[in-house]
């Protein structure tokens, strides 16, 4: 989901903290929010905390290594894939739909851009109608084509913009056929490896290992712990990947430093004037140009914003939230940049 229209109405209206630490302390004391953040400037990591449980019933601390999953922000890195094989001739901008699959709609008139910028005009397939069924269920590529071709468009390609998971699924199904390899691979030599992103991975069926955070809600006072996971299989390069804010922020500063595609490339991902760029949204934030992502999947919450001016990326996670993610980024952000 895209975070950046949401600060615009917090602006002015939320109490600047005292330090960045009365922020999440503040907030696990009064049980409002679980989870993690960093803050990276130039290259390093500045600030990190972990508040909360990532699991409560094992009483097990969320600490830095603690894996949460981001949902939407995976977007980010599948687009960032898409590009790199674009810059070495494996893709093109303007390759059409229909190469790879000839039996979506409109499979001739979208292209790779189309689907990059959420301009193609195809159903977004989380919003149909069973998706809480079949969501926590293994996924074959094939029944979700099917699902796809059921749902057919909403508009013509290019004709608006409107954010859509099915876009980045096919994007990852297209980065599958490109280099016959798995999406999982794809992510861990393309992005995993070389950023040396040690805590990231596309996740499973559920949460697993004391390292990875489950994830809970707010029923009648308590925090209830959910049940119902989303396989990854089915979100795939829309929402499959888990990581920590660490390394959330590792991804981030290498794209804005061009460790990850040409200048050009780069430009043309954060080129937001039709309402998105390539994977990310952007806007202007206390008067400087932000860019990133929000996620929000199975209870948790997810948002990464990077500003390249300021050489600053800041990546907040949380398995459990009484308070927007929205409201606590404009607290981080006033504490760090008005210090």
């Amino acid at each position: 989901m895209l975070f950046l229209l949401s600060f615009y109405a917090l602006l002015g209206q939320t109490k600047s903290p005292n330090s960045l630490d009365a922020i999440f302390d503040d907030l696990e004391k009064a049980e409002k929010a679980m989870g993690g953040i960093s803050i990276y400037e130039d290259g390093k990591e500045v600030y990190q905390k972990s508040f909360g449980f990532a699991n409560i019933d094992q009483k097990i601390k969320s600490t830095s290594t603690t894996q949460y999953r981001i949902g939407s922000v995976t977007k980010m890195y599948t687009a960032a894939i898409i590009i790199q094989l674009i810059e070495e001739g494996k893709l093109q901008l303007n390759t059409p739909l229909q190469t790879f699959f000839p039996k979506l709609p409109n499979g001739e008139k979208i292209t790779i851009k189309n689907l990059l910028k959420h301009q193609s005009g195809l159903f977004n397939i989380t919003e149909d109608d069973d998706f809480t069924t079949w969501m926590v269920q293994p996924q074959s590529r094939v029944k979700m084509i099917e699902r796809m071709v059921k749902n057919g468009v909403i508009f013509e390609p290019g004709a608006d913009t409107s954010y859509c998971n099915t876009n980045y699924i096919l994007l990852a199904y297209i980065a599958e056929d490109v280099e016959d390899a798995s999406f999982y691979d794809i992510v861990q030599d393309r992005l995993v490896e070389p950023l040396k992103l040690k805590l990231t991975r596309i996740g499973t069926e559920s949460p697993k290992g004391v390292q990875e955070a489950v994830s809970y809600q707010r029923i009648d006072d308590q925090w209830e712990v959910v049940t119902d996971y989303t396989d990854m299989s089915a979100p795939g390069g829309a929402g499959a990947i888990i990581s920590t804010p660490s390394d959330v922020n590792l991804f981030t500063t290498a794209l804005y430093k061009g460790k990850l595609m040409s200048q050009t490339s780069y430009q043309q991902m954060t080129d937001v004037s039709t309402g998105m760029g390539m994977g990310l949204g952007g806007a202007p934030i206390m008067d400087m140009q932000g860019y990133g992502m929000s996620g929000q999947i199975d209870g948790f919450k997810s948002l990464a914003i990077f500003f390249p001016e300021k050489k600053v990326s800041i990546t907040i996670v949380s398995n459990a939230y009484e308070t927007s993610l929205q409201e606590i980024m404009m607290q981080v952000l006033q504490a760090y940049f008005e210090k």
